[in-house]
């Protein structure tokens, strides 16, 4: 592929793998409201909602024009006659970067998650997918552009990358180590330090790898986290899953008994693990 954008991080024309210099931040602003929709056509009145919010100033109109003039000429050479690498055509009422999405990073993202959603894939193909989609990601989408519709899509697009990485953990904590996909899971939830859905399958995760006093650790972190920021309990998922790891039988694998002495019966209903976290 001779051109791609990068949106994930700053965004970034890569052309023959060479970096090109976008411009300043409102152009590469105009870039990122055309690549979100490469191979479509974007209303001239959207590019700009999305450049310069819901109260425009005067001459956004001639603004976006000019910033599409140099958009067409970036990295253009000297005998290509002012022509650039990325074609950007007038459409009736707007304007479209024509250009493969896969060229677009976080384009091809969804596109391959989509792929790893499809009904009847097999597990080792749509762990394969899930793991080129988020091998994409460079950092937080549109760093460094500021207003209304970037805080919105930068958004989005981290949830699709959470829910991404939970579902890949998901296969490979069934089907590989789960130690190494705790490791990944507590690095994600550095990052999300109050997304539940992280930390339920992180739980999981330790569980199965014999680690069920962590796993209670890490519900009572969460807890305390969501009530402290946010004045909210965790969710229904997350209590199930902490009660069954009380109990000794959460979903999706066999329970883990510890190899430590055992401690007294003081209720018959909650496994060792649960047991030693209620000692403590």
């Amino acid at each position: 592929m001779v051109v791609r954008l990068c949106l994930s991080g700053p965004v970034e024309v890569v052309l023959r793998e060479r970096s090109v210099d976008a411009g300043p931040p409102q152009r590469r602003a105009v870039l990122a409201a055309l690549a979100v929709d490469a191979g479509r056509a974007v209303p001239v009145d959207v590019l700009i909602e999305r450049v310069w919010g819901a109260n425009p100033p005067e001459g956004a109109r001639r603004a976006l024009y000019a910033h599409i003039c140099r958009i067409r000429r970036l990295g253009e050479e000297p005998d290509s006659g002012g022509r650039g690498w990325l074609p950007v055509l007038r459409r009736s009422g707007g304007y479209q970067l024509d250009l493969d999405p896969d060229a677009v990073d976080l384009r091809r993202f969804h596109r391959l998650v989509a792929l790893a959603h499809v009904s009847g894939q097999p597990q080792d193909r749509r762990a394969a997918l899930l793991r080129e989609s988020l091998a994409l990601w460079r950092g937080e989408p549109l760093v460094g552009l500021r207003g209304g519709w970037p805080v919105r899509v930068r958004e989005a697009w981290r949830r699709r990358r959470v829910d991404a990485a939970v579902r890949l953990a998901d296969i490979e904590v069934r089907s590989g180590d789960p130690a190494a996909v705790a490791q990944q899971l507590r690095d994600l939830l550095d990052e999300h330090p109050t997304t539940e859905s992280v930390a339920e399958a992180l739980m999981h995760a330790l569980y199965l790898a014999g680690d069920g006093a962590e796993a209670l650790r890490c519900y009572a972190q969460l807890r305390h986290r969501l009530v402290e920021e946010l004045g909210a309990e965790p969710g229904h998922g997350l209590r199930d899953l902490h009660r069954r790891i009380l109990l000794g039988r959460p979903p999706g694998g066999a329970p883990y008994m510890p190899s430590a002495p055992a401690v007294p019966d003081t209720d018959a209903r909650i496994s060792p693990v649960g047991q030693l976290l209620l000692a403590d």
